[in-house]
């Protein structure tokens, strides 16, 4: 469980507790089996006669162990070409199960039963407050009809961030609008929380369609975090060119089975006007372009002069300079009436006060509601969520479009996968290097106990026995692969390993007494027969709650319960062929079975 701690990204700091713990709680009961379990069984064990009759469970286990050690002897372990067809035999099924896996959906994180979900309307720029109502009631009426929502909150005039999308986006504008809405608990509801959404999506979308240029975001709690799941970030210079290749990429994944809430985050242009300067008229007066600037700077944005303390546990108060705008009714920022530019005055070095029509000239024009930029190049990011198919499915069927549409691209144009897919290939490659460092600790650490290089080999192989039986399982169940059943398997190492450490523990014993490998193969894991048994239905057990208690906790738990009963099932067979294949004879000669 410590190479969990060396996994990177978001996911990384956020698993990092679960190998911290499991290590706290093993270190604390080694601690307790030899400083309290041996002294307490001193004491009360101390009155019990020696001549104690076994139970009925005791005889039955001694019984079952015989006659697995026979059948051992007679068919798995009868000699080395018998050990090795059945050897071969757990590598064809391991080839199979490596097949069946490649065939499975793989995601990030399974979804998530959250009670929390915002719903969000973004309309044309050019919306009134009082158009953004009407809709908002219309919309309102619907959801306040469904008996899954405990509550439902209306937003006019801004977003709802009950659920971050994860977006840098205006949170506020007239032409916005948004729900919070929370479900109810779980035991009174007929699905999980995620199931709800496409029948929600489809009540909604028919009222909006009385609407152009509205779109719908359903936003509800993931197991990742904010985001979306798929992001496409195209980048160049052009703004003009970037929105054109944008609703490109749009149209295309629109038309692939899955996706919903397809768009981007430039949003709708909305009506603008640029002031451009008149050269001639500057040259006139004595004003320079940058003097221009920085008279027009106040005129239009809102500066900031400082916090006041306000004491106690009250927030600062934030202090900015603006031009009163009879618009904005006492609120700070630029004009918003074309109107109003008439009133701006710039002043030359003389103090002489200029109209502002004298300098500049309003061109009308559009402009997108925001820019991002990444790594220093202007970006935009094609958004969409994934139903009923894994992002990755999504993306397999876009990229060849992506590749050849990028033929058409000009130079400098250029895309990349964020998103879910970004952050599942940083944490996936980190998963990777921590179970292969998991492995050649746990082979050092063999190889210094044992003093031998073929029995940790041995031990080791039991890792893909328990792998047939998670890939196989999540092939049976159709359960998508995600990073929680990742953990599983790197925890499922550390299970199935403790199982062969003992079977080649005792087989050692055995063969050191002067048993022959063949018959120390076969005793030495028939007498391990009910501690594994044993060991591995109460851990299947103790599992099975955890895994249907939430999806999340699912993948996890079945990748262990799978590996387990695989391991189970097959190390009892395949271990003691492998032992007698790797392991020198011995000079006694055979013993009489009893």
């Amino acid at each position: 469980m410590t190479p969990l701690m060396a996994i990177g990204g978001t996911m990384g700091k956020f698993i990092r507790v679960l190998p911290i713990t499991a290590v706290v709680c093993l270190i604390l009961s080694f601690v307790i089996a030899l400083l309290v379990d041996i002294p307490l069984s001193r004491f009360l064990l101390a009155n019990v006669k020696g001549n104690h009759q076994p139970s009925k469970i005791d005889r039955l286990s001694e019984t079952a162990s015989k006659k697995f050690a026979r059948w051992s002897l007679n068919y798995t372990v009868r000699n080395k070409a018998t050990a090795r067809a059945w050897s071969l035999g757990a590598v064809a099924l391991f080839i199979c199960a490596i097949f069946a896996f490649t065939q499975i959906p793989t995601t990030f994180f399974p979804e998530q039963d959250g009670r929390k979900l915002s719903v969000n309307v973004e309309m044309p720029p050019t919306t009134t407050l009082v158009k953004s109502q009407q809709i908002a009631d219309e919309l309102g009426s619907i959801l306040q009809d469904k008996a899954y929502f405990t509550s439902v909150t209306k937003y006019v005039g801004q977003r709802s961030n009950l659920v971050s999308s994860g977006e840098l986006q205006p949170n506020e504008g007239s032409y916005l609008l948004g729900f919070s809405v929370v479900f109810t608990p779980e035991d009174e509801r007929d699905r999980l929380s995620y199931e709800y959404l496409d029948e929600i999506r489809n009540d909604l979308t028919p009222t909006l369609a009385n609407y152009p240029g509205a779109s719908l975001v359903l936003n509800s709690e993931s197991s990742t975090g904010s985001g979306e799941p798929i992001q496409i970030e195209i980048t160049g210079s052009d703004i003009g060119e970037l929105r054109n290749i944008s609703d490109s990429v749009q149209q295309a994944l629109r038309q692939i089975p899955g996706t919903s809430d397809v768009r981007d985050n430039l949003g709708d242009l909305q009506p603008d006007l640029k002031l451009l300067p008149k050269r001639e008229a500057l040259d006139f007066y004595g004003i320079t372009e940058e003097e221009l600037t920085n008279q027009a700077r106040y005129y239009m944005t809102a500066t900031d002069v400082g916090n006041f303390d306000l004491g106690g546990n009250s927030e600062d108060l934030e202090i900015r300079l603006s031009t009163a705008w009879k618009s904005r009714n006492g609120a700070v920022g630029s004009p918003t009436q074309r109107e109003e530019l008439r009133l701006i005055r710039f002043f030359n070095n003389d103090g002489e006060a200029i109209p502002a029509g004298s300098l500049v000239r309003a061109v009308p024009d559009q402009a997108p509601l925001s820019i991002t930029h990444r790594g220093g190049k202007r970006t935009v990011t094609v958004l969409s969520k994934n139903v009923n198919r894994t992002v990755g499915e999504i993306l397999a069927d876009l990229e060849p479009q992506l590749k050849q549409m990028k033929q058409n691209w000009s130079s400098g144009y250029d895309y990349s996968f964020g998103g879910e897919t970004a952050e599942q290939a940083e944490t996936f490659g980190s998963a990777g290097q921590a179970l292969g460092l998991a492995i050649f600790l746990v082979f050092a650490v063999l190889v210094l106990q044992l003093g031998s290089f073929r029995q940790p080999f041995i031990i080791l192989l039991a890792i893909p026995l328990a792998l047939i039986g998670t890939m196989g399982g999540f092939f049976l169940a159709w359960i998508p692969f995600s990073f929680s059943a990742f953990i599983g398997i790197i925890a499922l190492v550390g299970i199935v390993v403790n199982d062969a450490i003992v079977m080649v523990d005792t087989m050692n014993a055995y063969q050191s007494e002067g048993m022959k490998v063949r018959e120390a193969a076969a005793f030495g894991v028939s007498d391990r027969l009910r501690p594994i048994l044993t060991t591995s239905v109460t851990t299947i057990i103790g599992l099975i709650p955890l895994a249907l208690s939430d999806p999340s906790w699912m993948p996890l738990c079945s990748a262990i319960i799978f590996g387990l009963i695989a391991a189970t099932m097959t190390a009892l067979i395949v271990i003691p062929c492998l032992y007698l294949q790797f392991t020198p004879k011995t000079e006694i000669n055979d013993s009489e079975l009893a």
